[in-house]
């Protein structure tokens, strides 16, 4: 019993353990399918791995190559360029007749000179560069696709990943100077002379390439002054308008070409000046003398109903007020020889009739006899026995400064309008000293028809006395002293001058034969406007020289 119990028990833990031993195998054969899984998932990302890090290294070596052509290439532009500046007439139709290819001057300044009056400087402009992108004024540009307005100087930047080259690019129309655009009211011609137009003007352009651009427009009355010019032109065989002067009135104050308001101005035609220099050196001169005020010119050209009429001056007429002559509400500005219209007197000595030239409100009755009692005592006080006398003497009614330098500006110019015969100025205010000034008109100045040699202004009475006086020419020794030291300094003025009108001589040519009547012949008539420059230049030299030797031998 015991025995078949023994062996009852150990046949029930044999099939136990041979159930057991079926799990065993069962997962056995589990682990080794997951391992076999395992293994073959490994091979596979091993695979994928290999590929992947070859992929990898391909686009290493790739971006390497990138970086390396990005280095040569910012390397070939670490100074940025521009290489050039167009503007094409078929991207600007409504502005230019012609393309226009601009002068890069150096690495800072591009100068663009449109062969054509404009009244928009809203133009297309096409470029090369060397460098990654433009920018005008800070912002994006394509070539030949965004139009900028260029009224004014702009910046163009050439950028790169490392620098920023800039550019001042500025756009001149034409001969690169302001215009003035008049026209009567009717858009008829003038046909009269001393009668006034009713009209518009307006003023569009640089005074230079480095300034800003203006816009200035307003009514405006004008008149021919003096004879009425005609000419026959070669296209035209009837008579056309000349080149004449004209005078600008305003109905208010305005101001032109950033000078101080006044509502007169007046347009000159330097007809008998073939440099159109001498009134600009002249007022130049009283730029740097210490004349209290010289009028502002500028050199502009002149559209008259639409039709162009050559290089002009456009400056302030004289008038009393605090941006001209400030002389107060009651002062005199006084011409002797005046050509104005209003009350005149004469004197003694003065060679012609003193007449008031401004303000209106000095040509009462009072006022006449204020200044003509002011000037006469003034003029006994420099013809009497004790005329040195710095208390008793001319001292104490006349300014010695302002007659000082006043007579050496037109000396050195040789200015045979100074002689007291037309237009001379002087001016007064009221408990104040009688002053010369301000100049006027030296268009038959600085050689015209003479030589640099002999004394013109000195020999008109009154300064005839002064010379009499050591006072006086020990002032005009020591005046001239500080002018002959800036002798280069006013002939460099005159080259810069003549090369800022290099184009408007040119076309001014063109329309009048100042030098030749060969059409379109632009080199030639600038040569030979250089060589009126030249003898100039010569005849100041020469004449500053001359001076210089009788001042000098002067006790």
């Amino acid at each position: 019993m015991v025995a078949v119990l023994a062996l009852s028990a150990c046949s029930t833990d044999l099939g136990d353990i041979e159930d057991r031993i079926k799990k065993v195998e069962e997962q056995g054969k589990d682990l080794e399918s997951k391992h076999n899984q395992l293994v073959s998932e490994s091979d596979r990302l091993k695979q994928e791995s290999a590929t992947l890090s070859e992929e990898v290294k391909k686009r290493q070596e790739e971006n390497e190559k990138i970086r390396q052509q990005l280095q040569d290439f910012e390397a070939s532009v670490s100074d940025p360029k521009l290489i050039s500046l167009e503007f094409i007439a078929a991207d600007n139709p409504l502005q230019l007749i012609d393309n226009v290819k601009c002068d890069i001057i150096g690495d800072s300044v591009a100068e663009c000179r449109i062969l054509n009056i404009t009244s928009s400087k809203e133009l297309i402009p096409r470029f090369t560069f060397q460098g990654s992108v433009v920018t005008i004024n800070g912002v994006e540009v394509k070539s030949g696709d965004t139009k900028i307005d260029f009224s004014r100087p702009v910046v163009l930047s050439v950028i790169t990943a490392k620098k920023i080259k800039d550019y001042t690019v500025y756009v001149n129309a034409y001969t690169r100077l302001p215009t003035v655009w008049l026209e009567t009211s009717d858009h008829k011609d003038v046909t009269k002379a001393e009668q006034y137009y009713n009209g518009k003007i307006k003023v569009t352009g640089n005074l230079t390439t480095s300034a800003k651009s203006l816009i200035t427009q307003g009514n405006v009355k004008f008149m021919a002054l003096g004879k009425l010019l005609w000419y026959k032109s070669r296209i035209h065989s009837d008579e056309q308008l000349g080149k004449n002067t004209f005078s600008l009135l305003f109905d208010r104050d305005f101001s032109l070409l950033d000078s101080p308001e006044g509502n007169t101005w007046k347009l000159y035609t330097n007809a008998a000046d073939k440099t159109m220099l001498h009134n600009r050196m002249g007022y130049y001169l009283g730029e740097i003398s210490s004349l209290d005020y010289t009028p502002r010119f500028h050199h502009v050209n002149l559209m008259l109903n639409g039709r162009y009429f050559g290089t002009y001056l456009l400056g302030e007429e004289i008038e009393a007020s605090e941006g001209r002559v400030d002389v107060g509400a009651d002062g005199f500005v006084l011409g002797v020889g005046s050509t104005a219209s209003g009350p005149t007197f004469k004197t003694t000595y003065l060679e012609n009739a003193v007449g008031i030239v401004a303000p209106s409100a000095s040509q009462s009755a009072e006022a006449v006899n204020y200044v003509s009692d002011y000037v006469t005592r003034a003029e006994n006080a420099l013809f009497s026995l004790s005329y040195t006398d710095a208390e008793q003497g001319w001292q104490q009614y006349l300014d010695i400064d302002s007659f000082v330098d006043w007579y050496l500006v037109n000396e050195i110019a040789k200015n045979e309008n100074a002689t007291f015969k037309r237009d001379c100025m002087m001016n007064l205010k009221r408990g104040g000293k009688l002053k010369m000034g301000p100049l006027w008109d030296f268009e038959s100045a600085f050689g015209t028809g003479s030589g640099s040699t002999g004394f013109v202004v000195k020999n008109v009475l009154w300064y005839a006395r002064l010379f009499q006086d050591p006072a006086f020419v020990s002032r005009v020794k020591q005046r001239y002293n500080y002018y002959y030291s800036h002798k280069y300094d006013i002939i460099n003025e005159i080259n810069t001058t003549a090369q800022y009108l290099k184009y408007a001589i040119q076309e001014d040519n063109n329309k009048w034969e100042t030098f030749t009547d060969t059409p379109n012949s632009g080199e030639e008539a600038w040569s030979l406007y250089q060589k009126s420059v030249y003898d100039m230049e010569v005849w100041l030299s020469d004449r500053m020289d001359w001076l210089k030797g009788q001042f000098d031998a002067m006790a």
